[in-house]
């Protein structure tokens, strides 16, 4: 790993102003897979590379750190990339003169077509499925270029720190490969992402893509049309057998929903980046799961006030969960209320606590009751209510689609059934005088 400063070459555009690049060329960036060169009237047999990756970048700003670009990043997902086509047999599903097919008979197995009639059977697990036209060193280098910045999201990163260029290059043996660089803005826009190549997008075929070519026939099925993962994928194990990160295994959900939606809706430039989007605000929505004991939230926030005995009460707190039936939002706010025994939470707290409560999958009872239990446990006030009133995408947006609201309440404590305390805690939380004479 090194950096140095370079100057623009003269008429390389894609360089722009940039007078700044840095480069890894490293041990661990490496693969060794086995690949086809094949086209019109030409093929040559099965043969195998140990293939060497680098990757440069280029900008004109160094940041406060003291870097162009983040090294540990790069390396990171570079490393990533090369991983998942290790000792495996590189597979070009837009080849014009193979046709590809799944065995169902073998039981995951690839039949490999090629002119003349000569046929391999190939274990499925072991091949890299890859939407190229030809495995050659030019087209490596381009499909790794989009991997880097387009699959593993490294694209913002970049452009964040002000990295206009990226190129990378795989070479075969020593003294012999190919390049491909290109400005990292041409990843992050939709319009842009048209490749030259049949596919819009060079990524792994996380799905199988039917060859144009290939015929089905009793013995081998075709392999189906899809933008998006395959079940067993989306069970937490990649194409490359290593496991899945939960982001990973989400995203992967994300584009084989969207692969319902058919081949050609689901494989339109707009919708590349929604499964990533998706899955990381579905990690968003979700993240109050990954607190282990929720009560932590309130901190040092728990004070001892023997002068506190009358009604506090602290309303208006927005908060946004998901339906537990249907994966919808519901959004809405609480009020809480409480009759303090000598000890008040600091103010802030209540958000944070019902915010845990809130970013997990909900019911809007139990989001209620576990807000009041946590309160008790803190506080143990004499009385406490609780109340949520929220909106449900699950009633407005389906089924029904009726946009009513939801009000739940809970009373907590020894004194909520004294009529006095019950009354100050029913005015704390906006409950009308009508509602109050039925509770």
């Amino acid at each position: 790993m090194a950096g140095r400063v370079t100057l623009p070459l003269e008429g390389d555009r894609m360089a722009g102003d940039a007078a700044r690049e840095v480069f890894m060329a490293l041990d661990d960036l490496k693969f060794s897979a086995a690949h086809f060169v094949a086209f019109k009237g030409f093929r040559e047999p099965l043969h195998g590379h140990n293939y060497s990756v680098g990757v440069r970048a280029g900008g004109s700003t160094i940041q406060a750190d003291g870097y162009l670009a983040d090294f540990g990043d790069l390396k990171k997902v570079a490393r990533k990339a090369c991983d998942a086509l290790n000792q495996r047999t590189l597979v070009p599903m837009k080849s014009d003169v193979l046709q590809i097919r799944r065995s169902e008979s073998n039981g995951g197995q690839l039949e490999i077509s090629c002119e003349g009639g000569a046929v391999m059977v190939l274990p499925e697990q072991d091949c890299a499925m890859l939407p190229v036209i030809h495995t050659t060193a030019e087209e490596l280098s381009e499909y790794l270029w989009w991997e880097i910045l387009v699959t593993h999201n490294l694209s913002a990163l970049l452009v964040a720190r002000g990295v206009q260029w990226m190129e990378v290059s795989v070479s075969e043996r020593p003294g012999q490969g190919a390049q491909f660089r290109a400005l990292v803005a041409r990843s992050t826009a939709p319009e842009a992402r048209q490749r030259p190549l049949a596919a819009p997008l060079p990524r792994p075929c996380s799905g199988f893509e039917e060859h144009p070519s290939a015929v089905a026939t009793s013995a081998a099925a075709p392999l189906p049309s899809s933008g998006g993962y395959s079940g067993a994928e989306v069970t937490g194990v990649a194409p490359t057998g290593q496991p899945m990160s939960p982001e990973d295994v989400a995203e992967a959900a994300y584009k084989s929903l969207l692969s319902t939606l058919g081949p050609e809706y689901s494989s339109r430039p707009e919708l590349v980046r929604t499964p990533y989007r998706a899955a990381k605000a579905w990690r968003e929505m979700t993240q109050g799961l990954r607190i282990e004991d929720p009560l932590e939230v309130a901190g040092t926030g728990i004070f001892d006030v023997p002068e506190a005995r009358d009604l506090v009460a602290i309303r208006d707190m927005p908060f946004h969960s998901m339906c537990e039936h249907h994966l919808l939002p519901f959004s809405g706010i609480a009020h809480v209320a409480y009759i303090p025994d000598g000890k008040v939470l600091g103010l802030s707290k209540f958000p944070r606590l019902l915010n845990v409560f809130a970013k997990r999958l909900q019911l809007q009872e139990r989001l209620s009751a576990n807000f009041a239990d946590a309160v008790m446990t803190l506080l143990q006030p004499r009385a406490l209510a609780v109340a949520l009133e929220a909106t449900h995408a699950c009633m407005c947006h389906r089924g029904v689609g009726v946009n009513a609201s939801t009000r739940t309440l809970v009373l907590r404590g020894p004194g909520r059934d004294e009529l006095a305390v019950k009354e100050q805690l029913l005015d704390g939380v906006s409950f009308s005088s009508g509602a109050r004479a039925r509770l």
